[in-house]
């Protein structure tokens, strides 16, 4: 690796359901106390029996009982297995009001796991620290829809409106720019990270903080230009509806993508135009035409005139029983470079300096002037910068110090 160079920037990990948290303030917990009584009636017991089955006090049964404390790891495992409770009984969790609220976009079978929901938690927590060094209006909330659904029109009707605030018509091209101001707008600070890993290149994360309503996107510049502007679009999905969490929230914010970036009107004309081809041939060749016009994948046209056509109660253009729209998409994809070798032009790894500044004109984030400033005032290690955005010590060290 050259001298200063970041050798990667990680989003480690992997999303499933959320098992225990104990620490780091991700979630609360307290016990099931009805359930508890109830388990103990059916067997028999009382506070002062069970006590002596667990070898601790009957004052501190009372306690747990009264909810005045909560049982220490090995004496709760001890009440469930003498209760024959599972742990997702005995346990209510309950999610604080500040908690950070976590997204991931995945492909294929990567799989997520609790441990790398627990750490994009606790990146937002640290997160939370330089919200008051962001260059945002602190005085007014970004606006957000009020009742986000998965409905076909009413998605549409989102994405026209977000067209029609920056100035696009139903047929024109989002830009990457165009999506990047919509970050801003909406409170969101792009934080630009490469891959590293490569279990894990396909992942993306999003972080939305609660308190201060900001929202926080790794984008993975290990992405192909058609993926990337998808991803960004996907994120911006997630910032229009927060209220919207796991399979729905991951739902709306495809289909948001897919809507913003071919519009209804330009998917209805296509699939009218495909209806009048001769073969699936030319069909395909007319949709990878649109797919380099707008930049983005023809597996992307392909899904959305489909969507359309299953909206409209009309047959639907069928490119997959022969794979050819997936071959088509594979080879469209190899023709590109990935997003950092462009950025970059092709110098891997770049220099911390190259990072930051081609990021902070390319992305318009605040990320690193934010960043600047918290390490200066609070006098933080390069630890902190480990943390957040998953570095090795040394390339954490070589990034600090060029910040400061």
């Amino acid at each position: 690796m050259p001298e200063n160079a970041l050798s990667y920037f990680v989003v480690a990990g992997q999303p499933g359901p959320a098992l225990l948290i104990g620490g780091g303030g991700t979630a609360m917990k307290k016990l099931n106390v009805k359930l508890v009584k109830q388990r103990l009636e059916e067997l028999g017991l009382s506070p002062s029996s069970l006590a002596d089955k667990i070898g601790t006090s009957k004052q501190t049964v009372s306690n747990w009982l009264t909810e005045k404390k909560f049982p220490r790891p090995a004496r709760l495992l001890k009440l469930a297995t003498i209760l024959k409770l599972t742990f997702n009984e005995i346990v209510i969790q309950e999610v604080s009001p500040s908690e950070p609220i976590v997204a991931f976009r995945k492909k294929g079978s990567h799989k997520i796991t609790s441990e790398y929901i627990d750490d994009a938690k606790d990146k937002g927590y640290l997160l939370e620290h330089l919200v008051d060094y962001l260059p945002f209006d602190n005085l007014s909330t970004p606006p957000v829809l009020k009742n986000p659904t998965l409905e076909y029109n009413y998605i549409h009707q989102v994405a026209n409106q977000v067209r029609k605030d920056i100035g696009k018509k139903t047929n024109e091209k989002i830009e990457f720019s165009d999506l990047i101001d919509l970050f801003i707008e909406n409170h969101a600070v792009i934080i630009p990270v490469f891959g590293g890993h490569k279990q894990n290149h396909e992942n993306a994360l999003h972080i939305f903080l609660p308190t201060s309503m900001t929202t926080w996107v790794f984008l993975n510049l290990d992405s192909k230009a058609h993926d990337f502007k998808f991803w960004m679009a996907h994120e911006l999905g997630h910032v229009k509806a927060p209220s919207l969490r796991d399979e729905d929230g991951e739902d709306f914010a495809d289909k948001f993508a897919g809507s913003l970036l071919v519009s209804k009107e330009l998917a209805e004309s296509e699939y009218r135009y495909a209806q009048q081809l001769s073969t699936s041939h030319a069909q395909l060749s007319r949709i990878i035409e649109v797919a380099k016009d707008l930049l983005i994948s023809p597996l992307t046209v392909y899904l959305e005139v489909n969507r359309y056509a299953e909206n409209t109660n009309k047959p639907k253009i069928d490119l997959e029983s022969d794979k050819s729209i997936y071959k088509a998409t594979n080879h469209f994809c190899s023709q590109y470079l990935n997003v950092a070798e462009t950025v970059f032009e092709g110098q891997l790894p770049p220099s911390p300096k190259t990072y930051i500044e081609k990021c902070e004109k390319l992305f318009k984030t605040p990320i690193f002037e934010a960043l600047k400033q918290y390490l200066r005032d609070q006098r933080k290690s390069s630890s902190y910068l480990q943390s957040i955005m998953s570095l090795a010590p040394v390339d954490a060290q070589a990034l600090f110090e060029e910040i400061c």
